[in-house]
This record gives C-alpha cells, sequence and structure tokens, in this order.
C-alpha cells in the first residue's frame, strides 16, 4: 500500500479533463455471485457488457464492511480511522475538513451530483456537503419500521440520476449513484422474485443489474458513455451464513470484504483487462486523480488503478480492514484483518490466517503452520489505529445533552478489545436476535421478548438486542420497560444515542410526554434532523401550542423527504383554527404528490382528511378516511376513536364497540382502555345534556 508524505500529481496518459466521472456503488455485492468473477447464479447482462469495455480488478477488497464508512474511504482515499467514521451511526462525515472526489473534481469546474438509496447515506451524514446536488429522498417506512431500514428502489434512484445527467448539457460533471440492491431484505421485483425464489440474493443481484441496464441505455443515448469514466463498484459483500453471519459488519472473511471492482476508461482504452494484484477502495481517488488531472491530497492512501493495469509494479501489497461494529454494537471485540495475493490474516482474540490459493473459502486456519506470515501480517495490523473509545467519540455538545438527560453514567462498553468477546464465540446470539426480529416482523411480540431477555441475560453489552428489546415492548403496549431497553441502548453504546433518543422521543409522544418527547428529539437533531424536528413539531401540536408547531414544521415544508408529513402537520394546524378549506387543499397537495410518485400517504393523512370531512358535516367519506387510516397505521389511536364517536353519534353503539376492540388489539397498553373508557364517559355526559 502507498502512502504518501505530501502532495502528488497523478497522470495517466491523456487526462480527459471534461470528461465525466460516475461512481455506480451497488451494496452487498458479494464478487462470487457475479458471472464476471466466475459465477453462475445471477443473470447480469449489464454488468457483463460494462467489464468488456472495462478493465476487471479480480481481488478488489473493501476496508470496512458497514455502508457509510466504505463510501467515505470510496471518496476521500482514507482509511476509516483517518476520515474519522468508524460505524453507520454514531458518526458524522466532515467533509471541510477532508478532501472528496466531488470537492477536488469541483475545483476543476466538473459540477457534481449523488442520488442513493438507502438511509445510512443521508445528506445529514456530512456527504451532501461535498457535492453540488445530493438526492437522498427515501420511501417511507412502516410506522413500526428502523431507520436504517430505510430505503428507496434503485430504479427510482436511477430515474433521478438520469434526469440530472440529462440537465448539465456540455458541462463536465461527477456523479455517484448508490443502489441499495441486494441488501437484506431480499425482495426483488418482478420478474426477478419469481424467477430467483430458491437464492432471493442473486434476484435482488438481478434487478440491480437491471437498473443499472437503464443508466447505461440513458448514458449511451444522450452520446455520455463512450468518453465517460465509469466505476463500477460495491462498498461490501454479505455472509450469506458463509461463516456463520447471514449479513455484514461482524466478520472479515473474503464474503464480506472481497467486491466487484470494474473500471471503465474513455473510448474503452484498456478494455477487455483482467488484473489480478490486489486493490483497496481508497485505490479510486488516485485513479480518478489521474484521469480528470487533480492533485492527490497529501493524508490519502492508495494508488491509481490504471497504472496497477499498465503493470506498475506491486509486489508484496497488502489490505488492511477493520470493523468496529462488534464492539459497538454487540459488546464484542473488534477485528482487523491484512490481506494480500496470498494470505489473509484475521486480528481477534484467536487470530486466523488462510492460505488463498489452496483455501479461497477460507474454512482451514493455517495459523500455526505458517508463524512467520502470521508474526509479519500481525505487525502490520498493529500499524493501524484501532483507538475507539465511546463516549470520547460523542461529540461534546451531543455529550452534554446525554448527561443532562442522566445517560452516560455507567457505559459498559470498554475502551480496548483484548478482553472482549470473540465474535466467532458470540455468533449464535446473533442468529437468536435475528428469529426474535423476523417473529416481531409477524407480531409475535412477547416470543421475541423472551429470546431477546434470555440473550441480553447472556450479554448485557448486547447494544442492538436493547433496542430491538424496545421496539418489542413498544408494540406490546409497554412503554415504561420500552423506555428502559433503550435508555440501556444508550448506557452500553452512547454513540447510537441519537437515533435511540428518537425512538424513544416518538413513544414520549405518543405516551402523552411532550416535554420529554421534545428534549429527546433535539438530541437527535443533528444525526436525523429531518425526523427530530418533525417529532418536535407533532409534540408542540399535541400540546395544543399551534404557533411553535407551525414554526419547527415550516422548514420541513421545502425537504423533500419530509414534506407530506409537513403538509399534514400544517393541515392539522389549520383544522384546530378553523380553516377547513386551508386544511383540505394542503391534504389535496398530498394526495396529487404520492399519487404521482407512488408513494403511500404519510403518518395522519387519512385521520387529518377524516377530521375535516366530519367538520364539514360529511360523515360517510369522514368515516371511510377513519378507516383508512387505521388500516395503514393501526397504531394511530386516535383514528379509532374518531370513527367510534361518530358510529357512536349515528346510534351504531356496536359498531363503535368493535372499533374499540380493533383498537385495544393493535394497541393493547393500558392507556388504550383508558382512552376507551375516558371517550364513553365523555359521550354519556354529553348525551345526557
Amino acid at each position: 500500500m502507498m502512502s504518501c508524505g505530501k502532495e502528488r500529481a497523478v497522470s495517466d496518459g491523456d487526462h480527459a479533463a471534461a470528461g465525466p466521472v460516475l461512481i455506480i456503488s451497488i451494496d452487498t455485492l458479494r464478487a462470487d455471485h457475479l458471472p464476471v468473477y466466475g459465477a453462475t447464479g445471477a443473470e447480469t447482462p449489464h454488468i457483463d457488457a460494462l467489464a468488456k469495455d472495462s478493465i476487471v480488478f479480480e481481488n478488489a477488497y473493501s476496508h470496512v464492511p458497514l455502508t457509510l464508512p466504505s463510501h467515505v474511504t470510496m471518496l476521500t482515499g482514507l482509511l476509516p480511522a483517518d476520515a474519522g467514521i468508524r460505524n453507520n451511526l454514531g458518526y458524522r462525515f466532515d467533509s471541510a475538513a477532508h478532501s472528496t472526489i466531488p470537492t477536488l473534481l469541483k475545483a476543476k469546474g466538473y459540477a457534481t451530483g449523488a442520488a442513493v438509496s438507502a438511509y445510512v447515506l443521508r445528506g445529514a451524514t456530512g456527504l451532501a456537503a461535498a457535492f453540488d446536488h445530493y438526492d437522498d429522498q427515501m420511501e417511507r417506512a412502516t410506522d413500526q419500521a428502523a431507520l436504517g431500514d430505510v430505503q428507496r428502489s434503485g430504479k427510482a434512484t436511477v430515474a433521478s440520476a438520469v434526469r440530472w445527467i440529462g440537465s448539465q448539457g456540455d458541462q463536465p460533471f461527477f456523479f455517484l449513484l448508490h443502489l441499495f440492491e441486494p441488501h437484506a431484505p431480499y425482495s426483488a421485483p418482478e420478474p426477478f422474485g419469481s424467477r430467483y425464489a430458491a437464492n432471493p440474493y442473486d434476484g435482488e443481484i438481478a434487478a440491480a443489474d437491471s437498473h443499472l441496464g437503464e443508466l447505461i441505455d440513458a448514458l449511451k443515448a444522450s452520446g455520455i458513455y463512450d468518453r465517460a469514466t465509469i466505476i463500477l463498484v460495491s462498498d461490501h459483500g454479505e455472509g450469506l451464513g458463509d461463516h456463520g453471519e447471514a449479513q455484514h459488519g461482524i466478520f472479515l472473511y473474503r464474503e464480506a470484504i472481497h467486491v466487484p471492482l470494474i473500471v471503465k476508461l474513455p473510448s474503452g482504452r484498456m478494455n477487455g483487462m483482467r488484473v489480478t494484484t490486489p486493490v483497496q477502495l481508497t485505490d479510486l481517488l488516485p485513479t480518478i486523480a489521474g484521469i480528470s488531472g487533480f492533485t492527490v491530497p497529501a493524508p490519502a492512501k492508495g494508488q491509481s488503478l490504471v497504472a496497477i493495469a499498465e503493470g506498475e509494479p506491486q509486489a508484496g501489497r497488502r489490505i488492511f480492514s477493520e470493523t468496529m461494529y462488534p464492539r459497538i454494537h454487540l459488546g464484542w471485540s473488534d477485528l482487523a484483518s491484512i490481506v494480500d495475493a496470498t494470505h489473509h490474516y484475521i486480528d481477534a482474540p484467536r487470530p486466523e490466517l488462510y492460505d488463498l490459493a489452496k483455501d479461497p473459502r477460507e474454512m482451514q486456519n493455517v495459523l500455526s503452520d505458517n508463524r512467520r506470515v502470521y508474526a509479519a501480517m500481525r505487525s502490520e495490523v498493529q500499524t493501524h489505529d484501532r483507538t475507539l473509545t465511546p463516549p470520547a467519540n460523542v461529540d461534546p455538545e451531543e455529550a452534554a445533552k446525554l448527561a443532562a438527560l442522566g445517560y452516560l453514567g455507567s457505559s459498559s462498553t470498554t475502551a480496548g478489545g483484548a478482553k472482549l468477546p470473540d465474535p466467532k464465540d458470540g455468533i449464535h446470539d446473533l442468529e437468536r436476535t435475528a428469529q426474535a426480529t423476523s417473529l416481531m416482523s409477524r407480531g409475535q411480540y412477547a416470543e421475541a421478548v423472551a429470546i431477546l431477555r434470555e440473550v441480553l441475560a447472556r450479554n448485557a453489552s448486547f447494544a442492538d438486542a436493547w433496542t430491538r428489546l424496545g421496539r418489542a415492548l413498544d408494540a406490546m403496549g409497554r412503554p415504561e420497560e420500552a423506555l428502559e431497553a433503550y435508555k440501556k441502548t444508550i448506557e452500553v453504546a452512547p454513540m447510537l444515542a441519537p437515533g435511540t433518543a428518537l425512538s424513544m422521543a416518538e413513544l414520549y409522544l405518543r405516551s402523552g410526554r411532550f416535554d420529554e418527547s421534545i428534549r429527546h428529539a433535539e438530541l437527535a437533531m443533528e444525526a436525523h434532523p429531518s425526523a427530530a424536528r418533525m417529532t418536535i413539531a407533532q409534540a408542540y401540536f399535541a400540546r395544543k401550542d399551534l404557533v411553535s408547531a407551525e414554526r419547527e414544521n415550516a422548514p420541513l415544508l421545502d425537504d423533500p423527504a419530509k414534506r407530506n408529513d409537513a403538509r399534514v402537520l400544517l393541515a392539522q394546524i389549520r383544522i384546530a383554527a378553523r380553516r377547513l378549506p386551508e386544511a383540505m387543499s394542503l391534504l389535496d397537495e398530498v394526495q396529487r404528490s404520492t399519487t404521482a410518485t407512488g408513494e403511500t400517504v404519510p403518518p395522519n393523512y387519512w385521520f387529518a382528511r377524516g377530521d375535516t370531512l366530519a367538520r364539514l358535516n360529511r360523515v360517510p367519506e369522514a368515516e371511510q378516511a377513519f378507516a383508512d387510516e387505521m388500516r395503514l397505521y393501526p397504531r394511530n389511536r386516535e383514528a379509532y376513536v374518531r370513527l367510534a364517536v361518530l358510529q357512536t353519534l349515528t346510534g351504531r353503539e356496536r359498531d363503535a364497540k368493535q372499533t374499540f376492540d380493533q383498537m385495544l388489539r393493535a394497541n393493547p397498553e393500558p392507556s388504550s382502555r383508558a382512552l376507551v373508557e375516558e371517550t364513553f364517559r365523555t359521550l354519556r355526559q354529553g348525551a345526557s345534556r
């Protein structure tokens, strides 16, 4: 690996200063599941065709099997410790402090844009500040989904990319396209879902390939393809159970870090070449520097992939990878690895060494037979910074807020990894947690809680298990226990505080504890600004402070990700002020917008419409609207209450009782029964007057 002590200019032949540059990142794509790399499962005609016009690097490695830190390494040429991003959550990238491909190209006159498909790459991570244009609008998750599960289809992201690229005219541009397929959960659209029913991961690869084909067709139709530099890559692979891990983030075996890397140069230069030299994601920046003519910043690692393909000597090149996920999320030891052309060493409490020529699937640990190789690679691992000391990495302002809320008092996460359990020994608990998550998706919360408590009894530092336990208890209507589980998440993993605090804020809001909701949402404001601001605005509205609610809601009307939610809340504010025509106009805007995009209407849309219609004495329409809200968002208790009230006032007490029974099934907490009793009491009092 080349590490530069001073700035260096890179020149790969004649660089096309005005040539477009695209990075296409297909998330979670194992190299060995592509036909280009010898696989026979998924059919990928568009990737195959691109590869024929390109250089194919057979041994490319990610530095970290996590989406955000891996993309930061691509864009900066820095290892995770140098870029300061070690996990998907709990870190914010400082684009002012680190040069990136888009900022360096912008200085050369390029327009810069990106379209991403996963919430973990949202602009609030700091990435958006590096680009002129950054489209991170995501499709709606369910009302019980975790923030990290929010995504949009590759088809929608490609459409966004094509629109932006088409608007650039003759201006040179750089574009980052991120497709989330084949990330779990694997649910490929038809015809791929049916065609690959036996292997849904390959089905999602085939779907991603079809989305890529739409982009390539558009580039060819516009005349861009031939003069463009196109780099197709993945941020990391996927475990698929090869070493006990179903997905990624925990282990560093080749299935997790060996990624496809295909480089198409302008006019198809050097097409058809295959390169076996080990390469890495930090090589992308110097590669683009050589093609586009900017200077590689001094801290950047890596070398030009073009120079490597041209035969520049690479004797003994070794590549470093790490994962802090086990320590942050699970209370286990972090891992690091060194891989070269012949061996792969994994530094763990019980270290491992694999002979890649004889054992590419890494099934036989040969450390005891190769002590010299082990010693050399172990020494090299130790030259890399693996410092991680929560809560020191928590922003000082965020730490002050945590302390004010009574957190950070007794973090059980230790600073060093040596005394922590080896992830190999805990993988069974991860499987059990996955079983609990599956049970939750089917509404079997009690069974999930039992499994999660069993796992936590063995490992009280398992932050993700605490989070899932909180979510399950919340769904069961046990808010106080859910809050305690969320507090444990923050205690054992302070870096995860913003997302956890937002979950708590939403729970406090539903429980009527509005001040607590606002305080916890404020803790999440920097990491999750749109969601946090929406929760704060809703809390003020619930508190009947319409002025503050409208003030907090106003910026969201210009936020593509929250615009429709903000319109719904503004409509509710207008309803409260008896400005019904304005409310209906806002709701009509939401309906037009979601119909055009194929999105689901936001929470409270049908509730607000029903409320407006009821006040206009359009009772049958109002009842249908409340029923639609209950169907889409069964946790919205007010929708049941309003429908039951209308049914009671029109003499249908039996229907009202059935509505309340339905509410209690969906919202079994004691406060729901109290709400039913209060509603009937109010109705009886009104009837007696």
